[in-house]
């Protein structure tokens, strides 16, 4: 344990500024007592348990107080990495994915405010993240064109930052070309040197803006070739849904989006083609639907790397310390009263 200490909500501590009102209030009130005391029945009150009691229940306050600011120590823990596996991720963030037709487990909830197809993978890839240990994870994001958004790294935390940020409001393309999708991922993983195992993850409703749809499987067909891997993971249902505009803060629901016959856009799930593209690379086939996507996913990959590399290491950790400094609080509050009693 490195020992060094840290409040990770700091805005808290201005409330131990109340202590000295509090020890002054106290002293007064005992003051006030003994006097009352001496007057009426011509005893003498303790001073030594008033004393003690003040100093127990201010403990009390100060020990809550930094509970609330969420202490928490730094530690060396000792980790299990697996390495030599690659994870390239891509992200449909087309308009279709703005539909509300999924719900967020309980952690989205609490991150996004919409319940909507791209916040629930969002979600997945979160949980995802949080299971891996060691595994190389790069991210693009894709529409008509694919883009990389972050290189191959083990740098989880900044992972889940960028996940978190993506604006959903800013999404203007309306289609997805699932074709240069895989390309981009492609092109990503093939950058990667000394990986002995590269694998894909498409997460998108399936929806294809090509009528001819050749391309699309010619480019799974390209990455079966260079032994890369597609899993695919469907988002959304199999009902057509109107896909919703809203404001600029996401509180409410301005209109809906229409295509170009000035009729309202529909959009639904089509798992049929992400199952034909995991299928087409050796891969697997899911849909969003429960809790266990994210472990039966990276499951699945581990499972069909024969080989992989496992060390281990010491990272740093932070233990929290809140439950500990609360505890204390109520014993030092429960000694304070009955020391005065």
């Amino acid at each position: 344990m490195t020992g060094e200490m840290s409040l990770e909500i700091p805005n808290y501590l201005w409330l131990l500024s109340l202590l000295p009102f509090f020890v002054a209030a106290s002293v007064g009130s005992h003051r006030g007592s003994r006097r009352w005391l001496e007057a009426f029945s011509r005893r003498r009150r303790r001073t030594t348990p008033s004393v003690l009691s003040i100093l127990f229940l201010c403990s009390a306050f100060g020990a809550i107080v930094l509970s609330q600011a969420g202490p928490r120590v730094q530690y060396e823990k000792s980790v299990f990495n697996r390495s030599g596996i690659d994870i390239c991720i891509g992200v449909d963030v087309s308009k279709s994915m703005l539909a509300e037709d999924v719900g967020l487990p309980p952690d989205g909830q609490e991150l996004f405010r919409v319940s909507n197809r791209l916040n629930r993978t969002r979600s997945l890839c979160l949980d995802l993240l949080s299971r891996v240990q060691g595994e190389r994870i790069g991210l693009f994001i894709f529409a008509s064109q694919g883009v990389e958004l972050i290189p191959f790294t083990r740098d989880y935390g900044y992972c889940r930052y960028m996940l978190r940020h993506v604006n959903d409001t800013e999404i203007t393309a309306s289609g997805s070309d699932l074709g240069e999708a895989i390309l981009t991922g492609i092109s990503m993983l093939e950058d990667t040197k000394g990986a002995s195992l590269k694998r894909m993850v498409l997460v998108s409703d399936g929806e294809d803006i090509r009528l001819d749809q050749s391309s699309m499987y010619e480019s799974a067909g390209f990455a079966a070739a260079k032994g890369i891997r597609i899993y695919t993971v469907g988002i959304g249902t199999g009902r057509s849904v109107l896909i919703p505009i809203r404001s600029a803060d996401s509180a409410t629901v301005t209109g809906y989006y229409l295509d170009e016959d000035e009729s309202y856009l529909r959009t639904s799930l089509v798992q049929e083609t992400l199952e034909k593209i995991a299928a087409l690379t050796g891969g697997k086939s899911f849909r969003i639907g429960d809790e266990d996507t994210p472990l039966e996913l990276l499951e699945s990959i581990l499972s069909e790397a024969r080989q992989f590399e496992q060390t281990r290491s010491m990272e740093p950790a932070w233990m929290d310390l809140s439950p500990l400094f609360l505890l204390s609080g109520i014993g030092f509050f429960v000694t304070g009263v009955l020391v005065k009693r």
